[in-house]
């Protein structure tokens, strides 16, 4: 999300799940702010053991329902065949990365409230949990961290259910303009409108708070700054998948395509490909047929020893369906695809044969050409 290195922690329900560093320093903040502060006022006189255990146990279930949050959106825009590439957890919450936009009203509608039901349905497990162990007679060591997962969740729901995109309720916001509007873009931008008016919003409740002497609403101030700068680029990344929308990928590929066989070795691979070569990857090809894409971090990989051992077709990338594209498909739909940390291009094939190939760059010298000209892509 901030260009920051990723780790991946899993693919639930096949989405590729991870998280990049704010995130781990965000579950250690909250885990000292309920070992330090929340626990210690709630069940006061006990070991310090239980206050750091439970906290970070707490602290690891409530990131963990923030993941089910975002994997509650993923599935349902999957359910409704939308492609999703990855799940981002970072900062200030997570993101689920899709090679398209819904394509109707209804759609989006469903997404958005997909993530804050489900934050609703842990606080209520959680809620109903503690109340049962309340009545059982249970210490308050046990029900305390459920009763702070079931506020926590609840407030999570709630302020992603604020109108302002892209907020999940800023989505639903959008989905309504655009159902009324019958205008996609311009739902976007009244809805992005919202969001940066609920982010100016939040700031100021945060330095009326600081004038105040309240700095518990700081974190207002942060939350404030990142709706407000995240519905602008939001609305200014609409604008650009517009454009690209029109454009196939025919007109930006590459061709014809220098492919590796794959039946080659890594060592000829390196040493007539790489070292001296033009390019940093290549599609593979076996029988007349792309079988995946080969880097050069892909062949640093294997130790050195074992590249004349090594066949290409045995480490290069195959997730034929991330990097398989027909000439007619639009730019848009594999913006995601060709980010940092993606396989880092799209091999378009027509008729089962290899036609061209779609990088970073070349998307980038379109976007910059359309700027120069400031002519419709």
């Amino acid at each position: 999300m901030f260009g920051l290195p990723t780790v991946r922690l899993g693919r639930p329900f096949g989405i590729p799940l991870e998280a990049d560093v704010s995130w781990f320093l965000m579950v250690f903040f909250v885990a000292s702010m309920l070992t330090t502060g929340y626990l210690p006022a709630q069940v006061p006189e006990y070991p310090t053991s239980y206050y750091v255990f439970t906290g970070l146990a707490t602290a690891l279930a409530f990131f963990a329902a923030l993941a089910l949050h975002e994997i509650a959106h993923s599935v349902v825009a999957r359910a409704m065949g939308m492609k999703i590439s990855r799940i981002t957890l970072f900062l200030f919450g997570g993101a689920s990365q899709m090679d398209e936009e819904p394509r109707t009203p209804g759609q989006e509608l469903l997404m958005a409230v997909a993530g804050p039901v489900s934050s609703l349905a842990i606080a209520g497990v959680c809620w109903m949990a503690s109340f049962g162990l309340t009545l059982a007679g249970v210490t308050r060591a046990v029900s305390v961290p459920l009763e702070y997962l079931a506020l926590i969740n609840l407030m999570l729901a709630l302020f992603n259910l604020l109108p302002g995109f892209p907020l999940d309720g800023g989505r639903v916001l959008r989905a309504i303009i655009w159902a009324i509007t019958k205008d996609y873009l311009r739902a976007t931008k009244w809805a992005s409108r919202v969001g940066q008016g609920l982010g100016v919003l939040l700031v100021g409740v945060a330095v009326v708070g600081v004038l105040m002497g309240t700095f518990d609403l700081l974190w207002f101030a942060a939350m404030g700054w990142f709706v407000a700068v995240l519905a602008a680029a939001s609305y200014q990344q609409e604008l650009m998948r517009s454009q690209l929308s029109k454009v196939p990928l025919s007109r930006v590929m590459s061709s014809p395509v220098l492919f590796a066989s794959g039946d080659l070795t890594l060592e000829d691979l390196v040493h007539s490909y790489f070292l001296g070569g033009r390019h940093r990857r290549h599609p593979v090809v076996t029988d007349g047929r792309v079988v995946g894409l080969i880097d050069v971090d892909r062949a640093r990989e294997v130790p050195r020893s074992e590249w004349a051992a090594t066949r290409v077709a045995d480490v290069a990338f195959t997730e034929l369906a991330r990097i398989v594209e027909t000439p007619d498909r639009p730019v848009s739909a594999v913006l995601t695809r060709l980010e940092p940390g993606g396989p880092g291009a799209i091999l378009i094939v027509d008729s089962g044969r290899l036609a061209g190939i779609v990088t970073r760059s070349d998307i980038i010298s379109l976007i910059r050409e359309h700027s120069t000209n400031a002519q419709p892509l």
